[in-house]
Order: structure tokens, then sequence, then C-alpha cells
């Protein structure tokens, strides 16, 4: 065996081992961060708005709470970094072992997925670090299987992480939007259209007038946390306290 033979195999062993590597830290991080990020807030909830529980089933929807968190996390981490792994070594393969059959659909349709229509590289290894994607629509392609198979399934959970991710997507798309514009700012300025002095009283004065009008005409639009969070705010009655008060003092 060549000296540059057993070179390319150990350069192969080696990717591999960091992809797997790889994916195995996203499913431990993402199973880690889900009990850190949903533990206390399950908790907190549920002891605030779930009084009509016992104390038995409290514990119970708090560890389901936090069992689906962590787990969708590990799931979609896993699965995509998997995608992306595959994406970088089918890339890979296609530039290692080229076809004559110029109408091998199946062959031709995997390239245009893994390497694009303008690709011409020849690259024998992947160029990118183990875990990052090979092409940026890699990591649309892959997040958006994981999307599917992991947080398409209803759920509580799922729906309020879904509702996160949109927000702080579209904060996100209008950040760029404004720095193709504008430019991008340099490291110590947070200047954006979200940021701006001018724009974003604007932006909060909608939000709250928007939440406000759903709160007040349609509140069964909200969702069940958020509309009972206005219920202790914007219902709350001094009559309520009053009575409590009154109580008391009968009691001594």
């Amino acid at each position: 065996m060549s000296s540059s033979t057993i070179l390319s195999s150990s350069a192969i062993l080696k990717h591999l081992t960091d992809e797997m590597s790889a994916i195995l830290g996203a499913l431990v991080g993402g199973a880690k961060y889900g009990i850190k990020i949903r533990l206390p807030h399950a908790l907190i909830m549920t002891l605030l708005f779930r009084r009509d529980l016992s104390s038995k089933q409290k514990i119970r929807s708090v560890a389901k709470l936090v069992l689906e968190h962590a787990s969708n996390l590990a799931a979609f981490a896993t699965i995509y970094k998997s995608i992306l792994a595959a994406f970088k070594w089918s890339s890979r393969y296609l530039r290692q072992h080229p076809s004559s059959n110029d109408r091998d659909l199946g062959r031709l349709f995997l390239r245009l997925i893994v390497d694009g229509p303008f690709s011409k590289g020849t690259h024998s290894l992947p160029t990118s670090m183990a875990g990052h994607p090979e092409r940026p629509y890699h990591s649309l392609i892959a997040g958006a299987c994981g999307g599917y198979f992991v947080w398409g399934r209803y759920s509580s959970v799922n729906q309020q992480i879904v509702l996160y991710l949109t927000s702080r997507v579209l904060v996100g798309l209008a950040k760029r939007t404004w720095e193709h514009v504008h430019g991008k700012p340099h490291h110590e300025e947070r200047i954006s259209i979200l940021h701006h002095p001018k724009t974003y009283p604007l932006l909060a004065a909608a939000v709250w007038g928007l939440v406000m009008v759903l709160f007040e005409e349609s509140p069964h639009v909200l969702h069940r946390s958020l509309r009972a969070s206005m219920d202790e705010i914007y219902r709350f009655q001094l009559s309520h306290l009053s009575s409590t008060v009154s109580n008391e003092g009968d009691g001594k």
C-alpha cells in the first residue's frame, strides 16, 4: 500500500471521527440545554397557573415538559448534524467517482441537491469544519427536515418553540435587510432597524397596540399562558383584595 493511500485513509478516518464527534456532541448538547432551559420555566409556570393539579400531577407535568423539550432538541440536533455530514460525504463521493453516463437521473438529482447547479469543484475531502455546512443551503435543507420530523408534531412545547423562533427569524431578517441597505455596523455598534431610536418606538407601539386589541376583542386567539398573564394584570379586581383584607380582619 502506497504512502499516499495510507495518508488518504488516515485523513478520511479523521474526518469521519470528527463528524461523528460533532453529531454526538449535538445530541448531548441538545438534551442538556433542553433540561436547563425548560426545567425552571416549567416549574414556575406549573406552580403559578396549574393550581388545579395535585402535587403529584404537577411533578409529572413538569417532568413531561422537560423530557419533551430535551428529547426534541437532542433529536433535532442529531438529525441536523447527520444530514450535514451526509451532504458533505455525498459531495466527496460524487467528485471522486465521476460518471460518464449523463442520463443517470438519480445521480444528477443528487449532485443538484448536494453541490448545486453551478458547482464544478474537485475537492477530495470536505472543506468545511466538522459539523458545519459545506454550502449555505445545506443548513436550510437539514434544518427543514429536522423541523418537519421533530417540531412538526403539534404540542404546546413545540408550538411555543416554533413561535419563539418565528419572532427571532423575523427580527434577524429585518436586521439583515437593514445591513444590506445601510451597510454592516461595526462590532461595537448596535444600530439597526430594531435598535434605531426612531423605528424602535414605532415597533413597540405597534406590537403593544395589536396585542391589546386581540386581548380585548378576541382573547381566545391568544396563547393560554399569555392570556392568563394578561388576565392577572388587566382583569384584577380591587374588590378581591378588599374582601381578602376584610376576611382577615374578621378572623382576628
